[in-house]
């Protein structure tokens, strides 16, 4: 199994604490994947860790972090995996498709 690079893995995520400045956060793990903006001065950092195997996406981990006032003040996770039927049926076998 190989994992593909990320800015941000469980390790990463589980040291983050509430309170952390978000400068800090993107200075050890880099840029997110997305800033959401939701609205009232929240804005939701979005970071994606994917993981494949074989060329072939298998699941992927979201990590989130709620900002506000330049401070953490929330985190969610989210994992996706690919359904069943859709590692077994696909258009072409041998070019690596993502959900």
């Amino acid at each position: 199994m190989t994992v593909a690079l990320s800015a941000m893995n469980k390790m990463q995520f589980d040291n983050v604490h509430l309170g952390t400045p978000v400068e800090e956060v993107v200075k050890k793990v880099g840029k997110p994947y997305d800033i959401h903006n939701c609205g009232n001065g929240v804005y939701e950092y979005e970071y994606i860790e994917r993981i494949s195997m074989n060329n072939e996406l298998v699941y992927q981990n979201h990590y989130f972090l709620k900002v506000v006032n330049g401070h953490v003040v929330s985190k969610d996770i989210r994992d996706e995996s690919r359904p069943a039927y859709d590692q077994l049926w696909q258009v072409d076998p041998n070019y690596p498709t993502y959900p």
